[in-house]
């Protein structure tokens, strides 16, 4: 019996953006940005100089720590801006959840969670990176 050499008649489907339920506030759902090369680029250079500001301060005196910490909650900012597509089931002071009501005046522990879940769609973890 010959096998057919002719394409599948599904063709594969990628979506650009990925949607998560909050687990810190019921009923909110937001969608982020999938990874790209040329978006893990463009995040990645955005972000180096922050990083490393922040690897640098953490190990100094309390009034470095404190720039460290500041630092990271720069490059929450920014992951939070650049990979957040859309909110849904967030009202804030009265209007509808946007990227800049999340960073400004949402609930702060929404804004943690998209910046994980946007910093874990983005780079590798540490066993991902033993293996690559």
């Amino acid at each position: 019996m010959m096998n057919s050499l002719s394409p599948s008649p599904s063709e594969p489907s990628f979506f650009s953006i990925v949607w998560h339920d909050s687990q810190t506030v019921p009923c909110v759902r937001f969608a982020t940005r999938r990874v790209s090369l040329a978006r893990r680029i463009d995040l990645t250079r955005r972000i180096r100089e922050l990083t490393l500001r922040y690897e640098f301060l953490k190990a100094g005196d309390p009034a470095d720590q404190l720039e460290a910490s500041l630092s990271e909650m720069l490059v929450q900012q920014l992951l939070i801006e650049w990979g957040l597509v859309e909110i849904t089931g967030l009202t804030v002071d009265g209007e509808a959840g946007t990227v800049k009501t999340v960073v400004e005046d949402g609930p702060e522990g929404l804004a943690q969670e998209i910046a994980v879940a946007i910093r874990s769609e983005v780079f590798l973890s540490e066993d991902e990176r033993k293996n690559f």
